[in-house]
């Protein structure tokens, strides 16, 4: 208290500054002259140099005046605040003649801390006004500062105590709730008890639901139903909209017995259409008469599915409707089940496509099947309600876009849609496809004495049940006067006459006459001085809020109807009354005593319906309590951003109290699984994650904001995400919610950045969530545990997340070696198929990347997560070349199939195709303005289209092949080409009808040109060469002004000032030139590998890389929240660490989690080769120059050697690991002794590439395959330089791709390719015949030889693609080979190789049994092996199992503590193999951590290890430690 009074003593005890406002004459004369004195001054100094001596003087005086003119101006600034708290102080003081002690407590700490931060600023100024004038003189600017300082301390002061008692006066009734607690506890807990039973039915029930796979793979919205029981819509009333439902019912079966009881249709039907559009404005009845079709068709037994959309939920997600409909359809037809299923296997993740595959995949597909089975009637209804209520921001709606593209494979189905006439929708209906099959009815347009005649009818109904239910009203009410004036009021709108009807019949009143009489007065009243379409049924909502509050307790009148009502209006789904009473923390029951107050314009569940959602009555009234001009009465006018911070701030503490890990207590049996594959998930989300709490993890963000940030909401803030973001993703990805959390994790970080708010922790810790999202977003979307077993591993050692929770999970992976500290400039990686990116580009908005690949796809992925969103289909070969259109909505792709595509982004579509004659596509681009595109061909040509025309076009010609394509603001086009030159062509002055059009400037280089760019003033032209160089030309005169340096091709280029470039080159850094001062401003930090295609996005902020068949979407350096400065280009390590390493006197740091990376030179070591020995004991890292030996056991690096030769690829272990063989690139075999680390020798001999190396049990030989045709035996003690080795077997014919040597050294097993002539099987020493003919593949034979040990061929099989993986086991009776595609066969070899050498042969020539095995991927098999018990097969993509007449006949005696097998999957997924025999998922490795194809099979493929350790495709060393696992 006594700082609140001590607020109340006077301001100053000095002299009362002059307000700036009432300044004298002679003050301003004054200010006018003394500003005339400096310029005099400053001139003079400036003219005065001829006399050093008086520019000294005028200058020290010029000092002088200008310290005091910052003195004065801050003595002002000082005075002016301190009257400013003049006013203040007057409201602190008046506050506080209320008594003070009767005050909440919450209200006096509140003005406690108010008055203090109030009174110290005041303390402050006075400190600084009481100083000694000399003082203040000295110290002005300083002052200047801190009065700034001072203004937004008192600003935030203020905003945050208005917030804060904005949400306690919203939140809290303080004596009415006291009340009313003590005397509803009782009822309250036997309502609960009721709740919870239902509760529990529901979740029996969900159970039972989760059990229709069908239901969990199409996730359809169940809630979209038209008889769902959350539904608001009802069926036309009897005897209306007949003219309107005769119109649908003849439109669909002109034939319908249904027809003979309606009057005529409004308007002839149709009914060869299979589209029938209703549009009309809002409130006249369009979703009615949708349900009321419904109600008749489903009767009838002819109804397919429905559809109704809303603003809230799911039903205004257009990724929900085709699959929703999908699912209704298997519901209601076996056969279309059976081809959906077939679809879904090929195909899991249909349900997260584009609309247009949807409607193609789920329904088009499956529905042909159905057909040709003769399963459907003709006719079947699809009807989709209320699509302008669909989020949809395409500017032609992509429902229709999908319809159209696939309206003819849809022939049985018949489409209803009804809809405002919202410009994308009305776009969409005038595809030409949907103009030839829709037939339009405008409700509008029916006659309005039909629409009266309809509502008299439904009025006098209404009249009719209000007489009935009430005794004691006379016949006559209410008179002809009467209804003829409600008639008029209603007009046609529906709407106001069902609103107005449900006021007159209020329950709670029971007064219709009266009722009627105040609707009529409040009517005519508006009707007489209202203006403006709204403003009659605005009259008609203020009577129905006026009414329901005078039926509530005096302590319910306050604030809890505008709280309830505004909650429901800014609330981003419809909630249940419950759901609302916890959001608001409201005894459920003082909810359920006020909402029915308010049924005129709510429809509210029963107090037994308590989990049905809330509804109003129409979206009107959302909008009337929104808007000022049209709600005028402040009692009910709802403000949403002071909502928006009250839910955002009641989600938090939600997420506070309620989350935690492992929130569904998920048993560790099931956690490896998928999330839609956990049993019983739907039950469990019932019971552990209550309605409040979903909504709250769903929507907090968005709550936040549209919020008023205050205090206490950031303290809530702070607290959420200090312990809970972790759990909060979570749920996320249990409730399949993941999508956009990265977008809205980055847009909560700009609002708060944007903010005036005090220094805070939180941007960054958002900052790191969103980059675990980007990072990590397959695993987390896919399995809820892999937030914590992929992300918190994985993330880098400095990550404020990981280091809060990694104590707090167990079972995960440890990232020994190749972990970041912080994050890397990557933000998201993903292999994006099998092929190689050849192109890419941002769209105009950058939040997508479109790739296209050698696999002749192009791909819409999201830029934030790289999720793949379209697939674009219809090119046969190569695509080189995309471009966006300048709206992002159309798409433009070249291709080596000699065609240019023009695609619709939302739907994939092709909307046109245009044939280059026999050459190739190289680029294409499409002009800023969206006029014109061009596209240069092999054929020396560019073609230039105009779009709006495109028949329209001109054809020009160079002297040389067009590389690459580009357009400049000006109009202009640039090309350029082999023969070292880049073409300016000037568009405005082109003759369209020649042939001759030659360029307009021609500039000349020294290399090939790859890429070119134009400033967007048009005045700079920047062309990248093939050397490296960036050559800067001046436009307008052709003169070349600068060349920047580049060390390797450049690759792409992008303009983002007139004196900014981004390039980026095929092999080095990225880099933004300055080029006016032609130095690097911003380096990419990181080094990267052999990059095929780059894109910069639009805002400059993020570059694609394309590597391989891995898109890399990157930030630039210095824009994340703890990146300052700029990034210098990476230097080479200096001369003394380089020769440190080279002479082994470096050592790196031991594997260990808190030692991330081995190497501390400036930039990273590329790693050639890494293998551990077969016992786990030794770890091998090869690297350009030398090589490293860890133990692993103490993660100490023992070794470092240096190596001499060409770069070494291959390393092979000796059975015990005490020697460790290499090869590279010079066929030759080196081997180190692991003890000494001394080589052994040099073995030369073979002629091409070694594929494999054996050793022999003893240590005594070894084995080499090669490319060469050979197998050689060597001993490994001869290291005499004349020592030679003993061809075993020598093929001149043949390449051994794949080599193996039985355990016992008896045989040898090789994958072999012969070219243009398959084996010769006919020789009589074979013991077994092939089981096929052979197969040519691309002039290549692939067979299988088996050989005994002195090299004799016994047995050849004929395979159909190349054997590249080859393996005995242990016993010998069986053989397994994987091949190129994808394919693992097992032979049974007992009759070749007897397990009892006593056991006769059977007599040649014999089969060898096969079995071949799926392995569930395409991609070429490099590693095969039994697993150690001979349960199974393991190779580098997966695990199968062997049932018993399969498995090998004898197995060794397996170690109880050896480790599980392990794999890497296609999509990056680590698996372990369980003690049954089956695998399970461990955790997903992103694409920058994962292993080469080559290095999977020689280095991380293991059943020894508990170890893994990889070369990536960036040449990094990565060890993984899965021993916890």
């Amino acid at each position: 208290m006594d700082s609140l009074t001590s607020t109340t003593r006077p301001l100053k005890n000095e002299t009362q500054p002059t307000s700036t406002t009432g300044r004298s004459t002679r003050q301003e004369l004054f200010e006018t002259g003394f500003n005339r004195l400096i310029q005099a001054l400053k001139i003079t100094k400036e003219f005065s140099s001829p006399c050093p001596p008086l520019q000294t003087a005028v200058g020290a005086l010029l000092i002088a005046l200008e310290a005091y003119e910052k003195y004065s101006d801050a003595m002002e600034a000082l005075d002016s605040l301190l009257t400013r708290m003049e006013p203040l102080q007057k409201v602190i003081r008046k506050a506080l003649e209320v008594e003070y002690d009767k005050c909440p407590k919450a209200l006096k700490e509140r003005l406690e801390a108010f008055a203090s931060q109030v009174l110290s600023v005041v303390d402050d100024v006075k400190a600084i006004r009481s100083r000694r004038r000399i003082i203040r003189f000295i110290n002005a600017s300083d002052y200047a500062e801190q009065t700034e300082a001072w203004v937004k301390k008192l600003s935030w002061s203020i905003q945050s105590f208005i917030l804060e008692g904005t949400i306690v006066l919203e939140l809290t009734v303080h004596e009415g709730f006291t009340m009313m607690h003590g005397r509803f506890d009782r009822l309250d807990n036997g309502i609960k008890e009721v709740s919870e039973g239902i509760q529990g039915l529901r979740d029996d029930l969900d159970h039972k639901l989760a059990d229709d796979p069908l239901r969990t793979r199409l996730r359809p919205v169940l809630e979209a139903r038209f008889d769902h029981g959350s539904s608001i819509h009802v069926e036309c009333h009897e005897g209306t909209r007949g003219e309107v439902l005769a119109t649908l019912c003849s439109w669909l079966r002109p034939d319908d017995p249904r027809l003979s009881t309606l009057p005529e249709p409004v308007v002839p039907a149709e009914s060869d259409r299979p589209i029938l559009w209703v549009y009309a404005l809002p409130g006249v009845g369009k979703s009615t008469i949708a349900r009321t079709a419904a109600v008749f068709w489903e009767r009838d037994r002819v109804l397919g599915a429905t559809f109704f959309c809303a603003r809230d939920g799911q039903r205004s997600n257009i990724l929900g409707i085709f699959r929703t409909i999908a699912y209704q359809l298997a519901r209601r037809f076996p056969k279309f089940r059976d081809a959906l299923v077939k679809v879904l296997d090929e195909d899991p993740d249909l349900y997260a496509a584009a609309p247009s595959r949807q409607l193609e995949k789920l329904i088009a597909e499956p529905i042909q099947v159905a057909v040709a089975e003769g399963e459907f009637h003709s006719r079947i209804p699809i009807i989709i309600d209320a699509l302008d209520e669909c989020t949809d921001k395409a500017a032609v709606s992509t429902i229709l876009t999908s319809l159209a593209l696939h309206i003819s494979k849809l022939e049985p189905l018949w489409f209803l849609i009804t809809s405002r006439r919202e410009e994308n929708i009305t776009r969409g209906f005038l595809h030409r496809t949907l103009l030839e099959n829709t037939q339009q009815l405008n409700l509008t347009d029916v006659r309005p004495d039909l629409t009266k005649r309809d509502i008299e009818t439904f009025v006098r109904s209404r009249f009719e049940d209000i007489r009935r239910a009430i005794p004691g009203i006379r016949h006559s009410w209410p008179s002809r006067a009467e209804l003829d004036n409600l008639l008029r009021l209603s007009d046609v709108l529906f709407i106001y006459a069902a609103t107005a009807m449900l006021f007159i019949a209020d329950d709670k009143v029971r007064d219709p006459e009266g009722q009627l009489n105040r609707l009529l007065a409040s009517g005519n009243a508006a009707a007489i001085s209202g203006t403006g379409s709204t403003f009659l049924l605005d009259t008609l909502y203020e009577q129905v809020l006026n009414d329901a509050i005078v039926k509530l307790h005096q302590n319910l009148q306050t604030s809890i109807p505008r709280l309830l009502l505004g909650t429901l209006v800014v609330a981003e789904e419809r909630l249940d009354p419950a759901t609302l009473a916890a959001l608001l923390d409201l005894p459920s029951l003082v909810v359920q005593r006020v909402l029915p107050a308010f049924h005129a314009i709510l429809t509210v569940p029963t107090a037994d319906e308590n989990t049905t959602p809330i509804r109003l009555i129409h979206l009107s009234f959302a909008n009337f309590l929104v808007d000022p001009t049209r709600c005028a009465n402040e009692r009910f006018l709802v403000h949403p951003p002071i909502h928006h911070s009250l839910i955002a701030l009641r989600c938090l503490n939600l997420m506070q109290e309620s989350l935690k890990y492992n929130v569904c207590e998920i048993s560790s049996e099931h956690d490896h699984l998928p999330n839609r594959e956990i049993p019983g998930l739907s039950a469990r989300i019932a019971r552990y994650l209550p309605p409040v709490l979903r909504y709250a993890c769903r929507y907090w963000t968005r709550h936040l904001a549209r919020a008023e940030i205050g205090e206490e909401l950031l303290v809530a803030l702070e607290a959420f995400c200090r312990a809970h973001l972790l759990h909060w993703l979570e749920v996320l990805s249990v409730l399949d919610s993941v999508a956009g959390v990265a977008e809205s994790l980055r847009s909560t970080q700009a609002l708060l950045k944007n903010a005036d708010l005090r220094e805070t922790e939180v941007p960054a810790l958002l900052y790191e969530c969103e980059r675990m999202v980007r990072a990590f977003y397959p695993a987390i979307s896919t399995s809820f545990i892999q937030v914590y077993r992929t992300a918190i591993p994985f993330s880098p050692a400095e990550s404020p997340l990981r280091r809060r929770h990694q104590a707090d999970v167990s079972q995960v992976v440890d990232v020994r070696i190749g972990g970041e500290r912080s994050w890397s400039t990557i933000l998201a990686s993903q292999v994006v198929g099998v092929g190689t990116i050849l192109a890419l580009a941002f769209s105009p908005d950058g939040t997508h990347v479109v790739c296209a690949t050698t696999d002749r796809l192009m791909l819409l992925l999201n830029a934030h997560t790289g999720v793949r969103l379209q697939v674009f289909e219809g090119h046969t070969n190569w695509i080189r070349s995309v471009s966006f259109s300048p709206t992002g909505k159309e798409l433009l792709s070249g291709s080596d199939d000699k065609t240019v595509r023009l695609w619709d982004v939302a739907t994939g579509a092709c909307l046109q195709t245009w044939t280059v004659r026999s050459h190739a596509v190289g680029s294409v681009a499409w002009s800023p303005d969206g006029v014109f595109i061009a596209y240069g061909a092999q054929n020396r040509t560019i073609t230039l289209r105009r779009v709006v025309s495109s028949k329209r076009n001109v054809v020009l010609r160079q002297d040389a092949c067009a590389r690459y394509v580009a357009f400049g603001a000006d109009g202009s086009l640039l090309s350029t080409s082999d023969n070292m030159t880049c073409n300016i062509w000037d568009t405005h002055s082109i003759n369209w009808g020649a042939t001759d059009n030659a360029p307009s400037q021609i500039l000349e280089h020294s290399s090939e040109v790859t890429v070119a760019a134009v400033s967007s003033d048009s005045s700079l032209v920047a062309c990248g060469l093939r050397s490296g160089e960036i050559v800067l030309w001046r436009k307008a005169d052709k003169q070349q002004l600068s060349c920047l340096p580049g060390e390797s091709d450049v690759i792409s280029l992008a303009f983002y000032s007139n004196s900014r470039l981004a390039a980026a080159y095929g092999w080095s850094p990225s880099i933004l030139w300055d080029v006016s001062s032609v130095t690097p401003i911003r380096v990419d930090a990181m080094d990267i590998a052999k990059a095929d295609a780059a894109s910069f996005s639009p805002d400059g902020v993020h570059i694609a890389y394309a590597i391989d068949s891995t898109l890399q979407i990157r930030r630039w350096s210095g824009n994340t929240p703890r990146e300052t400065g700029v990034l210098k280009p990476p230097t080479k390590p200096s001369l003394a660490k380089r020769l440190k390493r080279l002479l082994g006197c470096f050592s790196p740091p031991p594997l260990s989690s808190s030692s991330m990376e081995e190497v501390t030179d400036d930039i990273p070591i590329r790693v050639l080769a890494v293998s551990i020995s077969p016992r786990g004991t030794l770890m091998v890292a090869v690297y350009e120059d030398h090589w490293r030996q860890w133990d692993i056991s103490s993660g100490q690096c023992t070794r470092t050697k240096e190596h001499v030769g060409s770069e070494l690829s291959t390393i092979a272990w000796s059975f015990t690991g005490e020697y460790f063989a290499c090869t590279g690139q010079d066929e030759n075999i080196r081997i180190w002794d692991t003890h000494t680390g001394n080589q052994l020798g040099t073995y030369a001999g073979h002629s091409s590439t070694v594929t494999a190396i054996v050793f022999t049990a003893d240590d005594q030989h070894f084995l080499s395959a090669s490319r060469d045709g050979s197998i050689r035996r060597w001993v490994l003690q001869d290291t005499r330089p004349e020592a030679s080795s003993e061809v075993v077997f020598q093929s001149a014919e043949d390449e051994i791709d794949a080599f193996a040597v039985s355990p016992d050294g008896r045989w040898m097993l090789a994958g072999a390719s012969r070219h243009e002539s398959p084996p010769d099987t006919s020789s009589a020493e074979l013991l077994a015949k092939p089981s096929r003919r052979p197969a040519d593949r691309n002039g290549w034979y692939g067979a299988l030889y088996l050989y005994d040990a002195t090299g004799r061929v016994v047995w050849i099989e004929n395979h159909r693609s190349i054997v590249s993986a080859v393996a005995f086991s242990h016993d010998c009776t069986r053989a397994l080979a994987g091949s190129v595609e994808g394919e693992v066969f097992l032979y049974d070899l007992t009759q070749l190789i007897p397990l009892d050498k006593a056991t006769v042969r059977r007599a040649p020539p014999i089969v060898v049994p096969e079995h071949r095995f799926n392995i569930g991927s395409t991609h070429r098999v490099r590693h095969v092996s039994f697993a150690l018990n001979g349960q199974g097969i393991l190779t580098d993509k997966s695990y199968n199992p062997l049932t018993a007449e399969l498995r090998p006949l004898s197995v060794p005696v397996a170690d109880p503590s050896s480790p599980s097998p392990h794999f890497l999957d296609d999509d990056g997924w680590l698996w372990l193999v369980d003690a049954k025999q089956v695998p399970r998922r461990v955790c997903w490795v992103s694409p920058s951590a994962r292993p080469t194809d080559l290095d999977a099979a020689r280095s991380w493929i293991s059943q020894q290890n508990r170890v893994i350790a990889c070369r990536t495709h960036d040449g990094r060393l990565v060890v993984i430690d899965i021993s916890r696992c």
